[in-house]
């Protein structure tokens, strides 16, 4: 509730569901399942910040895609002035903050899907009304929450529907709820501003074990240096913010692996962790219990490592004004991320994709057809081998079937090629001599797919010919890639052609584990 244009909080259950988010910016909607059904009498009690006109769409229908706005402030409201955390921080007179962390998350209850995406602090903003230029973490202290949300949405054309904010208090109680969390390093490292260090890290690195304060100071660090060949470097000097943001995005899969793997998927043993942060949560006054309850119901198994996670591609700007030190959005760049947000991933899971497989080598082929259909559980419609071989493999689709066909790459290793084709009637997965498996059992972020896409630049349909073959289905392919019942077409010396035109072919990409995570072969304990 609002008292004195004050925001007063209560501890009631359905104010403990979204803690979990203090362990990454998505705990929120995917831990709900795990307690909320407990929760839903005391929902009308929890601490609310009013938003006004259609900033947020909060009427959503059961079971529909949402997006979060989520915020961890740096308000020293509630902190003791002799915390270690209170340094250098004032209570603002009008409640304000700054948003030291700011993030959008969708969850998608249909395909079982969550993104998240980090906002950089220092990215510039416009004022939705003025034009007045500012920092996006300075909203909050220049108009309250809803001047972030109506900026954040109008600066993306990104419909909001939830609100979420937090501070330092909660973070760190529920991490030393968890009993800390351990993360590997490879080198010492600090931060000296953020009073950040692990120096005790051995030849070829180590675990530390974190504890609530440790992780704060280890997740909010602007200036983290690294002990490397006997010099402390700055691993990001000009683009402080982004290196953080990879840290707090990884920090989010590993502690909540922790809390999974202390029982957070049992109400009885979630309790306490859920009350270690509850005082410190603040939600929109439109999130119902009902929301809630549907909401967590459809993430119960969520496995955090699948939780797809993205950064903006933004470049150093010139100063303007008495803003130092910002970011702009690169423009196109990130409209593929923006585009998730505004739907164009929803409901896609693989069993809704249907495609053809084509391939050279038989055996790859009806390896990768049957591992595509019966592990991955994509609905393959048929095969065929042809006789041209090309070097890159390549996903081709019609108009209106990029995610589609983008959901197809993630599960294959190397990432391949993706064309679209104007007159081709379905999804054809053209396997070339670089494919080596279908990685079902860990399908590769969206993120890091986009990123390996891109690098094979712009790639040109196959151009094979092939016949039919004694393969396990006699489905016709769809795809712009010419497919005859004929022999292969001749080369000058009359030997059956074995090549194929393709513009491009890029060596692969490949993800990087999360950081913090021990390396194969070692462990945290």
């Amino acid at each position: 509730m609002i008292a004195d244009g004050k925001v007063v909080l209560r501890r009631t259950w359905p104010q403990r569901f979204v803690i979990l988010a203090c362990l990454g910016v998505i705990g929120t909607a995917l831990a709900a399942a795990w307690f909320v059904q407990s929760v839903y009498a005391g929902v009308g009690e929890i601490g609310r910040v009013p938003f006004s006109g259609d900033i947020l769409a909060t009427d959503t229908a059961p079971g529909a895609p949402v997006n979060f706005l989520i915020i961890g402030t740096d308000s020293a409201e509630g902190i003791d002035p002799d915390d270690p955390i209170a340094f250098r921080r004032e209570v603002d007179p009008r409640n304000r903050f700054n948003a030291d962390t700011v993030a959008l998350v969708r969850v998608d209850p249909t395909s079982g899907q969550a993104w998240v995406m980090s906002i950089p602090r220092d990215l510039a903003i416009e004022h939705p009304r003025t034009g007045v230029e500012y920092k996006v973490n300075m909203l909050t202290l220049v108009e309250g929450p809803e001047l972030l949300a109506e900026a954040i949405s109008a600066e993306f054309d990104i419909q909001l529907n939830h609100y979420v904010q937090l501070d330092f208090l909660a973070f760190r109680a529920v991490v030393d709820q968890l009993g800390g969390v351990s993360v590997w390093f490879d080198n010492p490292a600090r931060d000296q501003a953020s009073h950040f260090e692990v120096l005790d890290i051995p030849e070829g690195g180590g675990c530390v074990h974190m504890d609530g304060t440790m992780a704060l100071n280890y997740v909010r660090s602007r200036a983290y240096e690294e002990f490397i060949d006997g010099t402390w470097r700055l691993l990001d000097p000009h683009q402080p913010d982004l290196s953080r943001i990879e840290r707090q995005q990884d920090f989010v899969v590993l502690a909540l692996e922790r809390a999974i793997a202390r029982g957070a998927r049992n109400i009885t043993a979630m309790s306490a962790l859920i009350e270690a942060g509850a005082d410190s949560v603040v939600l929109d006054q439109g999130l119902t219990p009902a929301e809630l309850i549907d909401l967590g119901a459809a993430f119960t198994d969520f496995d955090p490592e699948s939780l797809h996670r993205f950064s903006l591609v933004v470049t150093p700007a010139e100063d303007r004004g008495n803003l130092t030190a910002i970011l702009d959005d690169v423009e196109g760049a990130n409209e593929e991320i923006f585009d998730i947000f505004r739907g164009g991933a929803d409901g896609v899971a693989p069993g809704d994709v249907r495609l053809v497989v084509a391939g050279a080598d038989l055996i790859a082929l009806e390896s990768a057809a049957a591992t595509l259909q019966d592990d991955a559980g994509f609905d393959v419609m048929g095969q065929r081998q042809v006789f041209a071989t090309v070097e890159t493999t390549v996903v081709v689709h019609p108009p209106g079937a990029k995610r589609q066909a983008q959901l197809v790459a993630q599960y294959l290793d190397p990432v391949p090629a993706i064309v679209e084709e104007p007159t081709a009637t379905g999804i054809t997965l053209v396997l070339g001599a670089d494919h080596r498996e279908v990685a079902y059992l860990f399908p590769l972020d969206l993120q890091a797919t986009l990123a390996a896409v891109d690098a094979h630049g712009d790639v040109t349909p196959p151009d094979l010919a092939a016949t039919s073959t004694s393969s396990s289905t006699t489905t016709t392919l769809d795809t712009t890639t010419t497919i005859a019942d004929t022999a292969p077409p001749a080369t000058a010396d009359g030997s059956p052609s074995t090549t194929a035109v393709l513009t491009t072919a890029v060596p692969t990409t490949t993800s990087e584990s999360t950081r913090g995570r021990p390396p194969a072969g070692q462990s945290c304990g």
